[in-house]
Protein backbone atom coordinates (compact mmCIF):
# COMPACT_ATOMS: atom_id res chain seq x y z
CA UNK A 1 0.00 0.00 0.00
CA UNK A 2 2.86 2.39 0.86
CA UNK A 3 4.42 1.95 -2.60
CA UNK A 4 1.15 2.99 -4.28
CA UNK A 5 1.25 6.39 -2.58
CA UNK A 6 2.59 9.33 -4.51
CA UNK A 7 6.18 10.33 -3.88
CA UNK A 8 5.13 13.65 -2.39
CA UNK A 9 2.72 11.88 -0.03
CA UNK A 10 5.40 9.39 1.02
CA UNK A 11 7.89 12.17 1.64
CA UNK A 12 5.26 14.06 3.60
CA UNK A 13 4.50 11.00 5.76
CA UNK A 14 8.21 10.32 6.32
CA UNK A 15 9.09 13.89 7.22
CA UNK A 16 5.90 14.19 9.26
CA UNK A 17 6.78 11.08 11.29
CA UNK A 18 10.35 12.26 11.82
CA UNK A 19 9.18 15.75 12.77
CA UNK A 20 6.56 14.26 15.11
CA UNK A 21 9.24 12.19 16.83
CA UNK A 22 11.52 15.23 17.02
CA UNK A 23 8.64 17.22 18.50
CA UNK A 24 8.08 14.41 21.03
CA UNK A 25 11.77 14.48 21.91
CA UNK A 26 11.60 18.25 22.24
CA UNK A 27 8.48 18.09 24.46
CA UNK A 28 9.95 15.37 26.70
CA UNK A 29 13.22 17.27 26.92
CA UNK A 30 11.42 20.49 27.74
CA UNK A 31 9.28 18.77 30.41
CA UNK A 32 12.33 17.19 32.00
CA UNK A 33 14.24 20.44 31.86
CA UNK A 34 11.34 22.25 33.51
CA UNK A 35 11.30 19.60 36.27
CA UNK A 36 15.04 19.98 36.76
CA UNK A 37 14.63 23.74 36.75
CA UNK A 38 11.98 23.50 39.45
CA UNK A 39 14.18 21.22 41.51
CA UNK A 40 17.19 23.50 41.07
CA UNK A 41 15.03 26.47 41.91
CA UNK A 42 13.89 24.64 45.01
CA UNK A 43 17.51 24.01 45.91
CA UNK A 44 18.62 27.53 45.25
CA UNK A 45 15.41 29.07 46.62
CA UNK A 46 13.66 28.08 49.89
CA UNK A 47 16.02 25.22 50.64
CA UNK A 48 19.15 27.37 50.53
CA UNK A 49 17.32 30.17 52.31
CA UNK A 50 16.52 27.81 55.18
CA UNK A 51 20.15 26.74 55.31
CA UNK A 52 21.31 30.34 55.29
CA UNK A 53 18.82 31.30 57.99
CA UNK A 54 19.85 28.31 60.11
CA UNK A 55 23.54 29.22 59.81
CA UNK A 56 22.73 32.84 60.58
CA UNK A 57 20.76 31.84 63.69
CA UNK A 58 23.64 29.64 64.82
CA UNK A 59 26.13 32.47 64.38
CA UNK A 60 23.89 34.99 66.16
CA UNK A 61 23.31 32.50 68.95
CA UNK A 62 27.05 32.07 69.42
CA UNK A 63 27.48 35.84 69.43
CA UNK A 64 24.78 36.21 72.08
CA UNK A 65 26.38 33.45 74.15
CA UNK A 66 29.74 35.20 73.92
CA UNK A 67 28.14 38.52 74.88
CA UNK A 68 26.37 36.83 77.82
CA UNK A 69 29.68 35.40 79.09
CA UNK A 70 31.25 38.82 78.75
CA UNK A 71 28.47 40.23 80.93
CA UNK A 72 29.47 37.73 83.62
CA UNK A 73 33.07 38.81 83.39
CA UNK A 74 32.95 42.60 82.99
CA UNK A 75 32.25 45.18 85.70
CA UNK A 76 32.39 48.27 83.53
CA UNK A 77 28.92 49.83 83.42
CA UNK A 78 29.39 51.12 79.90
CA UNK A 79 30.48 47.73 78.67
CA UNK A 80 27.55 46.16 80.43
CA UNK A 81 25.15 48.55 78.69
CA UNK A 82 26.74 47.86 75.29
CA UNK A 83 26.57 44.12 75.77
CA UNK A 84 22.96 44.31 76.89
CA UNK A 85 22.09 46.33 73.79
CA UNK A 86 23.98 43.84 71.62
CA UNK A 87 22.15 40.89 73.16
CA UNK A 88 18.79 42.61 72.70
CA UNK A 89 19.61 43.55 69.10
CA UNK A 90 20.80 40.06 68.19
CA UNK A 91 17.79 38.52 69.88
CA UNK A 92 15.50 40.71 67.76
CA UNK A 93 17.27 39.71 64.59
CA UNK A 94 17.04 36.08 65.64
CA UNK A 95 13.31 36.47 66.17
CA UNK A 96 12.98 37.83 62.63
CA UNK A 97 15.06 34.97 61.27
CA UNK A 98 12.95 32.45 63.14
CA UNK A 99 9.78 33.99 61.73
CA UNK A 100 11.12 33.68 58.17
CA UNK A 101 12.35 30.17 58.83
CA UNK A 102 8.99 29.21 60.26
CA UNK A 103 7.29 30.38 57.05
CA UNK A 104 9.77 28.53 54.80
CA UNK A 105 9.69 25.22 56.67
CA UNK A 106 6.90 23.10 55.19
CA UNK A 107 8.09 19.50 55.46
CA UNK A 108 6.85 17.68 58.60
CA UNK A 109 10.27 16.47 59.65
CA UNK A 110 11.73 19.91 59.09
CA UNK A 111 8.89 21.43 61.07
CA UNK A 112 9.53 18.98 63.94
CA UNK A 113 13.22 19.80 64.04
CA UNK A 114 12.47 23.51 63.88
CA UNK A 115 10.11 23.07 66.84
CA UNK A 116 12.88 21.27 68.68
CA UNK A 117 15.15 24.23 67.98
CA UNK A 118 12.48 26.59 69.30
CA UNK A 119 12.06 24.51 72.46
CA UNK A 120 15.81 24.37 73.01
CA UNK A 121 16.02 28.12 72.45
CA UNK A 122 13.22 28.71 74.94
CA UNK A 123 14.94 26.57 77.57
CA UNK A 124 18.26 28.29 76.92
CA UNK A 125 16.63 31.74 77.07
CA UNK A 126 14.99 30.94 80.44
CA UNK A 127 18.22 29.60 81.89
CA UNK A 128 20.14 32.62 80.64
CA UNK A 129 17.53 34.99 82.08
CA UNK A 130 17.95 33.30 85.47
CA UNK A 131 21.69 33.92 85.21
CA UNK A 132 21.02 37.60 84.40
CA UNK A 133 18.62 37.87 87.30
CA UNK A 134 21.22 36.46 89.70
CA UNK A 135 23.79 38.78 88.16
CA UNK A 136 21.51 41.77 88.64
CA UNK A 137 21.20 40.84 92.35
CA UNK A 138 24.95 41.33 92.61
CA UNK A 139 25.97 37.76 93.14
CA UNK A 140 28.36 37.35 90.25
CA UNK A 141 29.78 34.04 91.45
CA UNK A 142 26.36 32.44 91.81
CA UNK A 143 25.47 33.68 88.32
CA UNK A 144 28.67 32.20 86.90
CA UNK A 145 28.04 28.94 88.71
CA UNK A 146 24.47 28.81 87.35
CA UNK A 147 25.75 29.47 83.81
CA UNK A 148 28.23 26.70 84.07
CA UNK A 149 25.91 24.16 85.63
CA UNK A 150 22.67 24.83 83.73
CA UNK A 151 22.85 27.50 81.03
CA UNK A 152 25.89 26.01 79.33
CA UNK A 153 24.06 22.70 79.09
CA UNK A 154 20.98 24.41 77.57
CA UNK A 155 23.24 26.31 75.17
CA UNK A 156 24.85 23.08 74.02
CA UNK A 157 21.43 21.51 73.62
CA UNK A 158 20.29 24.55 71.67
CA UNK A 159 23.33 24.46 69.39
CA UNK A 160 22.82 20.73 68.82
CA UNK A 161 19.17 21.34 67.86
CA UNK A 162 20.25 23.99 65.34
CA UNK A 163 22.86 21.58 63.95
CA UNK A 164 20.27 18.81 63.66
CA UNK A 165 18.04 21.20 61.73
CA UNK A 166 20.91 22.16 59.41
CA UNK A 167 21.86 18.51 58.95
CA UNK A 168 18.31 17.80 57.85
CA UNK A 169 18.48 20.67 55.36
CA UNK A 170 21.79 19.35 54.03
CA UNK A 171 20.20 15.93 53.71
CA UNK A 172 17.30 17.45 51.80
CA UNK A 173 19.72 19.26 49.50
CA UNK A 174 21.70 16.06 48.92
CA UNK A 175 18.54 14.08 48.17
CA UNK A 176 17.32 16.81 45.81
CA UNK A 177 20.67 16.72 44.05
CA UNK A 178 20.48 12.95 43.70
CA UNK A 179 16.90 13.22 42.42
CA UNK A 180 17.94 15.93 39.99
CA UNK A 181 20.82 13.81 38.75
CA UNK A 182 18.54 10.80 38.40
CA UNK A 183 15.94 12.92 36.57
CA UNK A 184 18.58 14.24 34.21
CA UNK A 185 19.85 10.73 33.57
CA UNK A 186 16.32 9.45 32.91
CA UNK A 187 15.67 12.42 30.63
CA UNK A 188 18.88 11.73 28.74
CA UNK A 189 17.93 8.06 28.37
CA UNK A 190 14.42 8.97 27.15
CA UNK A 191 15.78 11.55 24.72
CA UNK A 192 18.42 9.09 23.50
CA UNK A 193 15.81 6.32 23.04
CA UNK A 194 13.43 8.67 21.23
CA UNK A 195 16.29 9.98 19.11
CA UNK A 196 17.34 6.44 18.19
CA UNK A 197 13.72 5.57 17.38
CA UNK A 198 13.40 8.73 15.27
CA UNK A 199 16.68 7.90 13.54
CA UNK A 200 15.59 4.32 12.83
CA UNK A 201 12.18 5.41 11.58
CA UNK A 202 13.81 8.11 9.44
CA UNK A 203 16.26 5.56 8.04
CA UNK A 204 13.41 3.12 7.37
CA UNK A 205 11.38 5.77 5.56
CA UNK A 206 14.47 6.91 3.65
CA UNK A 207 15.25 3.32 2.64
CA UNK A 208 11.66 2.62 1.57
CA UNK A 209 11.33 5.88 -0.34
CA UNK A 210 14.74 5.49 -1.98
CA UNK A 211 13.96 1.89 -2.91
CA UNK A 212 10.55 2.90 -4.24
CA UNK A 213 12.16 5.53 -6.47
CA UNK A 214 15.42 3.87 -7.57
CA UNK A 215 13.92 0.47 -8.49
CA UNK A 216 11.43 1.85 -11.05
CA UNK A 217 14.05 4.28 -12.34
CA UNK A 218 16.48 1.37 -12.79
CA UNK A 219 13.80 -0.51 -14.73
CA UNK A 220 13.18 2.61 -16.84
CA UNK A 221 16.92 3.07 -17.51
CA UNK A 222 17.34 -0.59 -18.55
CA UNK A 223 14.28 -0.34 -20.80
CA UNK A 224 15.61 2.86 -22.36
CA UNK A 225 18.94 1.13 -23.07
CA UNK A 226 17.17 -1.79 -24.74
CA UNK A 227 15.09 0.63 -26.79
CA UNK A 228 18.26 2.47 -27.80
CA UNK A 229 19.61 -0.90 -29.03
CA UNK A 230 16.47 -1.31 -31.17
CA UNK A 231 14.90 -4.03 -29.00
CA UNK A 232 11.17 -3.31 -29.08
CA UNK A 233 10.36 -6.64 -27.35
CA UNK A 234 11.08 -5.17 -23.93
CA UNK A 235 8.23 -5.47 -21.45
CA UNK A 236 7.87 -2.95 -18.63
CA UNK A 237 5.77 -3.96 -15.60
CA UNK A 238 4.55 -1.11 -13.39
CA UNK A 239 4.11 -2.50 -9.85
CA UNK A 240 3.02 0.77 -8.24
CA UNK A 241 0.65 3.63 -8.94
CA UNK A 242 2.89 6.53 -7.93
CA UNK A 243 4.74 8.87 -10.28
CA UNK A 244 7.38 6.25 -11.10
CA UNK A 245 4.67 3.67 -11.76
CA UNK A 246 2.90 6.14 -14.04
CA UNK A 247 6.23 6.72 -15.80
CA UNK A 248 6.72 2.98 -16.37
CA UNK A 249 3.11 2.60 -17.56
CA UNK A 250 3.60 5.49 -20.00
CA UNK A 251 6.84 3.90 -21.25
CA UNK A 252 5.04 0.55 -21.72
CA UNK A 253 2.32 2.29 -23.75
CA UNK A 254 5.01 4.10 -25.75
CA UNK A 255 6.81 0.81 -26.51
CA UNK A 256 3.55 -0.85 -27.65
CA UNK A 257 2.72 2.12 -29.88
CA UNK A 258 6.24 2.25 -31.32
CA UNK A 259 6.12 -1.51 -32.02
CA UNK A 260 2.82 -1.06 -33.85
CA UNK A 261 4.13 1.92 -35.83
CA UNK A 262 7.35 0.08 -36.74
CA UNK A 263 5.34 -2.95 -37.90
CA UNK A 264 3.18 -0.69 -40.05
CA UNK A 265 6.26 1.06 -41.45
CA UNK A 266 7.81 -2.32 -42.26
CA UNK A 267 4.66 -3.41 -44.09
CA UNK A 268 4.62 -0.08 -45.92
CA UNK A 269 8.29 -0.48 -46.87
CA UNK A 270 7.64 -3.99 -48.23
CA UNK A 271 4.63 -2.75 -50.21
CA UNK A 272 6.63 0.24 -51.44
CA UNK A 273 9.47 -2.03 -52.58
CA UNK A 274 7.08 -4.32 -54.46
CA UNK A 275 5.24 -1.37 -56.00
CA UNK A 276 8.51 0.26 -57.09
CA UNK A 277 9.58 -3.00 -58.74
CA UNK A 278 6.31 -3.20 -60.66
CA UNK A 279 6.54 0.46 -61.65
CA UNK A 280 10.11 -0.14 -62.82
CA UNK A 281 9.04 -3.09 -64.96
CA UNK A 282 6.09 -1.14 -66.39
CA UNK A 283 8.24 1.90 -67.13
CA UNK A 284 10.81 -0.26 -68.92
CA UNK A 285 8.08 -1.85 -71.04
CA UNK A 286 6.64 1.56 -71.79
CA UNK A 287 10.07 2.90 -72.69
CA UNK A 288 10.65 -0.01 -75.08
CA UNK A 289 7.21 0.45 -76.66
CA UNK A 290 7.82 4.19 -77.01
CA UNK A 291 11.14 3.52 -78.73
CA UNK A 292 9.49 1.09 -81.15
CA UNK A 293 6.69 3.55 -81.82
CA UNK A 294 9.19 6.35 -82.42
CA UNK A 295 10.99 4.13 -84.95
CA UNK A 296 7.70 3.37 -86.71
CA UNK A 297 6.81 7.05 -86.79
CA UNK A 298 10.17 7.86 -88.34
CA UNK A 299 9.64 5.21 -91.02
CA UNK A 300 6.15 6.52 -91.70
CA UNK A 301 7.51 10.07 -91.95
CA UNK A 302 10.07 8.90 -94.51
CA UNK A 303 7.32 7.19 -96.54
CA UNK A 304 5.23 10.35 -96.37
CA UNK A 305 8.16 12.38 -97.65
CA UNK A 306 8.50 10.02 -100.61
CA UNK A 307 4.77 10.21 -101.27
CA UNK A 308 4.93 14.01 -101.06
CA UNK A 309 7.66 14.06 -103.70
CA UNK A 310 5.60 11.75 -105.95
CA UNK A 311 2.52 13.91 -105.58
CA UNK A 312 4.51 17.03 -106.40
CA UNK A 313 5.86 15.35 -109.54
CA UNK A 314 2.33 14.22 -110.46
CA UNK A 315 1.09 17.79 -110.05
CA UNK A 316 3.80 19.14 -112.32
CA UNK A 317 3.05 16.49 -114.94
CA UNK A 318 -0.64 17.27 -114.76
CA UNK A 319 0.06 20.95 -115.29
CA UNK A 320 2.20 20.20 -118.33
CA UNK A 321 -0.45 17.85 -119.71
CA UNK A 322 -3.10 20.51 -119.19
CA UNK A 323 -1.03 23.02 -121.17
CA UNK A 324 -0.44 20.60 -123.96
CA UNK A 325 -4.11 19.66 -124.11
CA UNK A 326 -5.08 23.30 -124.32
CA UNK A 327 -2.61 23.85 -127.08
CA UNK A 328 -3.92 20.78 -128.91
CA UNK A 329 -7.44 22.14 -128.63
CA UNK A 330 -6.39 25.45 -130.16
CA UNK A 331 -4.50 23.76 -132.94
CA UNK A 332 -7.24 21.22 -133.69
CA UNK A 333 -8.93 23.75 -135.92
CA UNK A 334 -5.94 24.02 -138.18
CA UNK A 335 -6.82 20.68 -139.61
CA UNK A 336 -4.55 18.50 -141.47
CA UNK A 337 -1.62 20.87 -141.31
CA UNK A 338 -1.05 19.83 -137.77
CA UNK A 339 -1.77 16.15 -138.21
CA UNK A 340 1.82 15.13 -138.09
CA UNK A 341 2.45 17.39 -135.19
CA UNK A 342 -0.72 16.08 -133.55
CA UNK A 343 0.36 12.51 -134.06
CA UNK A 344 3.67 13.35 -132.51
CA UNK A 345 1.95 15.21 -129.67
CA UNK A 346 -0.47 12.33 -129.13
CA UNK A 347 2.40 9.92 -128.86
CA UNK A 348 4.03 12.24 -126.38
CA UNK A 349 0.76 12.46 -124.49
CA UNK A 350 0.51 8.69 -124.49
CA UNK A 351 3.97 8.50 -122.98
CA UNK A 352 3.08 11.07 -120.34
CA UNK A 353 -0.11 9.24 -119.60
CA UNK A 354 1.87 6.08 -118.93
CA UNK A 355 3.98 8.10 -116.51
CA UNK A 356 0.82 9.37 -114.82
CA UNK A 357 -0.41 5.80 -114.66
CA UNK A 358 2.82 4.77 -112.98
CA UNK A 359 2.57 7.73 -110.57
CA UNK A 360 -1.02 6.79 -109.72
CA UNK A 361 0.07 3.20 -109.18
CA UNK A 362 2.92 4.30 -106.90
CA UNK A 363 0.57 6.70 -105.07
CA UNK A 364 -1.81 3.80 -104.53
CA UNK A 365 1.02 1.71 -103.07
CA UNK A 366 2.16 4.58 -100.81
CA UNK A 367 -1.42 5.12 -99.60
CA UNK A 368 -1.66 1.40 -98.86
CA UNK A 369 1.59 1.54 -96.86
CA UNK A 370 0.37 4.65 -95.03
CA UNK A 371 -2.86 2.84 -94.11
CA UNK A 372 -0.84 -0.10 -92.77
CA UNK A 373 1.38 2.22 -90.69
CA UNK A 374 -1.70 4.07 -89.42
CA UNK A 375 -3.17 0.75 -88.30
CA UNK A 376 0.07 0.00 -86.45
CA UNK A 377 -0.02 3.44 -84.76
CA UNK A 378 -3.31 2.52 -83.17
CA UNK A 379 -5.31 5.31 -81.59
CA UNK A 380 -2.85 8.00 -82.71
CA UNK A 381 -3.11 6.93 -86.39
CA UNK A 382 -6.89 7.11 -86.88
CA UNK A 383 -6.79 10.51 -88.61
CA UNK A 384 -3.83 9.42 -90.64
CA UNK A 385 -5.75 6.30 -91.76
CA UNK A 386 -8.66 8.44 -93.01
CA UNK A 387 -6.33 10.68 -95.02
CA UNK A 388 -4.51 7.62 -96.41
CA UNK A 389 -7.84 6.14 -97.56
CA UNK A 390 -8.73 9.37 -99.36
CA UNK A 391 -5.32 9.46 -101.01
CA UNK A 392 -5.80 5.87 -102.14
CA UNK A 393 -9.15 6.73 -103.68
CA UNK A 394 -7.63 9.67 -105.50
CA UNK A 395 -4.80 7.43 -106.71
CA UNK A 396 -7.30 4.90 -108.05
CA UNK A 397 -9.22 7.64 -109.79
CA UNK A 398 -5.99 9.02 -111.20
CA UNK A 399 -5.03 5.59 -112.49
CA UNK A 400 -8.45 5.15 -114.07
CA UNK A 401 -8.20 8.59 -115.59
CA UNK A 402 -4.72 7.85 -116.84
CA UNK A 403 -5.94 4.63 -118.46
CA UNK A 404 -8.78 6.51 -120.09
CA UNK A 405 -6.40 9.18 -121.31
CA UNK A 406 -4.18 6.41 -122.68
CA UNK A 407 -7.13 4.99 -124.58
CA UNK A 408 -8.04 8.43 -125.82
CA UNK A 409 -4.46 9.05 -126.83
CA UNK A 410 -4.45 5.77 -128.75
CA UNK A 411 -7.64 6.73 -130.46
CA UNK A 412 -6.18 10.14 -131.23
CA UNK A 413 -3.20 8.54 -132.88
CA UNK A 414 -5.49 6.43 -135.04
CA UNK A 415 -7.59 9.44 -135.81
CA UNK A 416 -4.53 11.46 -136.64
CA UNK A 417 -3.47 8.79 -139.07
CA UNK A 418 -6.85 9.00 -140.68
CA UNK A 419 -6.26 12.75 -140.86
CA UNK A 420 -8.94 15.15 -141.46
CA UNK A 421 -11.72 12.62 -141.67
CA UNK A 422 -11.60 12.21 -137.98
CA UNK A 423 -10.43 15.73 -137.18
CA UNK A 424 -13.82 16.99 -136.14
CA UNK A 425 -14.16 14.03 -133.75
CA UNK A 426 -10.72 14.77 -132.37
CA UNK A 427 -11.60 18.23 -131.02
CA UNK A 428 -14.13 16.95 -128.42
CA UNK A 429 -11.70 14.24 -127.41
CA UNK A 430 -8.98 16.79 -126.87
CA UNK A 431 -11.40 18.92 -124.87
CA UNK A 432 -12.28 15.88 -122.84
CA UNK A 433 -8.61 15.18 -122.34
CA UNK A 434 -8.13 18.74 -121.09
CA UNK A 435 -10.95 18.28 -118.62
CA UNK A 436 -9.49 15.01 -117.39
CA UNK A 437 -6.11 16.62 -116.99
CA UNK A 438 -7.70 19.41 -114.97
CA UNK A 439 -9.35 16.79 -112.80
CA UNK A 440 -5.96 15.12 -112.38
CA UNK A 441 -4.48 18.48 -111.37
CA UNK A 442 -7.31 19.05 -108.89
CA UNK A 443 -6.84 15.54 -107.51
CA UNK A 444 -3.11 16.17 -107.19
CA UNK A 445 -3.84 19.43 -105.32
CA UNK A 446 -6.16 17.58 -102.98
CA UNK A 447 -3.50 14.89 -102.50
CA UNK A 448 -0.94 17.60 -101.67
CA UNK A 449 -3.27 19.15 -99.06
CA UNK A 450 -3.96 15.72 -97.57
CA UNK A 451 -0.28 14.92 -97.46
CA UNK A 452 0.39 18.21 -95.66
CA UNK A 453 -2.24 17.29 -93.05
CA UNK A 454 -0.70 13.84 -92.73
CA UNK A 455 2.73 15.41 -92.26
CA UNK A 456 1.37 17.69 -89.50
CA UNK A 457 -0.25 14.72 -87.79
CA UNK A 458 2.96 12.73 -88.10
CA UNK A 459 4.92 15.60 -86.57
CA UNK A 460 2.49 15.75 -83.64
CA UNK A 461 2.65 11.98 -83.32
CA UNK A 462 6.44 12.16 -83.38
CA UNK A 463 6.43 14.81 -80.63
CA UNK A 464 4.02 12.78 -78.50
CA UNK A 465 6.13 9.68 -79.03
CA UNK A 466 9.29 11.54 -78.01
CA UNK A 467 7.51 12.89 -74.92
CA UNK A 468 6.31 9.38 -74.03
CA UNK A 469 9.82 8.03 -74.43
CA UNK A 470 11.26 10.80 -72.23
CA UNK A 471 8.53 10.34 -69.63
CA UNK A 472 9.05 6.58 -69.59
CA UNK A 473 12.79 7.07 -69.06
CA UNK A 474 12.14 9.51 -66.20
CA UNK A 475 9.60 7.07 -64.74
CA UNK A 476 12.16 4.27 -64.92
CA UNK A 477 14.76 6.42 -63.15
CA UNK A 478 12.20 7.46 -60.52
CA UNK A 479 11.14 3.86 -59.93
CA UNK A 480 14.78 2.81 -59.49
CA UNK A 481 15.32 5.63 -56.97
CA UNK A 482 12.10 4.65 -55.18
CA UNK A 483 13.27 1.05 -55.05
CA UNK A 484 16.60 2.18 -53.56
CA UNK A 485 14.81 4.34 -50.97
CA UNK A 486 12.52 1.42 -50.11
CA UNK A 487 15.54 -0.83 -49.58
CA UNK A 488 17.17 1.80 -47.33
CA UNK A 489 13.91 2.10 -45.38
CA UNK A 490 13.76 -1.67 -44.92
CA UNK A 491 17.37 -1.71 -43.74
CA UNK A 492 16.62 1.12 -41.29
CA UNK A 493 13.54 -0.68 -39.98
CA UNK A 494 15.58 -3.88 -39.67
CA UNK A 495 17.42 -2.21 -36.75
CA UNK A 496 14.31 -2.63 -34.59
CA UNK A 497 13.22 -5.97 -33.12
CA UNK A 498 9.52 -6.43 -32.39
CA UNK A 499 7.46 -9.40 -31.29
CA UNK A 500 5.12 -9.64 -34.26
CA UNK A 501 7.66 -9.35 -37.07
CA UNK A 502 11.27 -10.27 -37.71
CA UNK A 503 13.64 -7.83 -39.47
CA UNK A 504 13.11 -8.14 -43.22
CA UNK A 505 15.63 -7.70 -46.01
CA UNK A 506 14.85 -6.35 -49.45
CA UNK A 507 15.49 -9.09 -52.07
CA UNK A 508 16.14 -8.15 -55.72
CA UNK A 509 13.16 -9.14 -57.91
CA UNK A 510 12.88 -9.81 -61.66
CA UNK A 511 10.62 -7.85 -63.99
CA UNK A 512 8.19 -10.73 -64.10
CA UNK A 513 7.54 -10.53 -60.36
CA UNK A 514 4.12 -8.93 -59.93
CA UNK A 515 2.84 -10.33 -56.63
CA UNK A 516 3.06 -8.40 -53.36
CA UNK A 517 5.15 -9.90 -50.48
CA UNK A 518 2.10 -11.11 -48.63
CA UNK A 519 4.03 -12.77 -45.79
CA UNK A 520 5.36 -9.46 -44.51
CA UNK A 521 1.91 -7.89 -44.88
CA UNK A 522 0.24 -10.72 -42.97
CA UNK A 523 2.77 -10.51 -40.13
CA UNK A 524 2.45 -6.73 -39.73
CA UNK A 525 -0.62 -5.00 -38.34
CA UNK A 526 -2.59 -3.29 -39.76
CA UNK A 527 -2.47 -5.09 -43.15
CA UNK A 528 -2.45 -3.16 -46.41
CA UNK A 529 -3.47 -4.96 -49.64
CA UNK A 530 -1.94 -4.03 -52.95
CA UNK A 531 -5.21 -2.63 -54.36
CA UNK A 532 -5.78 -0.53 -51.22
CA UNK A 533 -2.27 0.92 -50.97
CA UNK A 534 -2.34 4.70 -50.54
CA UNK A 535 0.98 6.49 -49.97
CA UNK A 536 -0.78 9.54 -48.48
CA UNK A 537 -1.84 7.53 -45.43
CA UNK A 538 1.76 6.97 -44.36
CA UNK A 539 3.65 9.52 -42.30
CA UNK A 540 6.97 10.60 -43.74
CA UNK A 541 9.86 10.67 -41.23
Amino acid sequence: MFKNLKIGTRLGIAFGAVLLLLATVAVVSAERLLTVDRMVENLTGPQMTRVDLGNEIRVMNLNNARASLNLLLTTDPNEVDRLNRQVAEVSGRMNTAYDELDQLTVFPEGRARLNAVQDARQAYAQSRQQVFDVLDSGDREAASSLWITETAYELDHYVDAIQHFLDFQDQMIAEAGVATTRLVEVAMVIVAVLSVIALLIGLAFAWLITLGITRPLTVAVNAARQLADGDMTVRINATSRDETGQLLAAMEAMVRKLSQVISEVRAGADNLASASEEVNATSQSLSQASSEQASSVEETSASMEQMTASISQNTENASMTDGMASKAAKEAGEGGEAVDKTVTAMKSIAEKISIIDDIAYQTNLLALNAAIEAARAGEHGKGFAVVAAEVRKLAERSQIAAQEIGEVAGSSVELAERAGRLLNEMVPSIQKTSDLVQEIAAASSEQSSGVEQINGAMEQLNQITQQNASASEELAATSEEMSSQAEQLQQAMGFFRVNDAQPTRLEPASNSQAARPRKAREEAEPTVDGDEFDASTYVRF
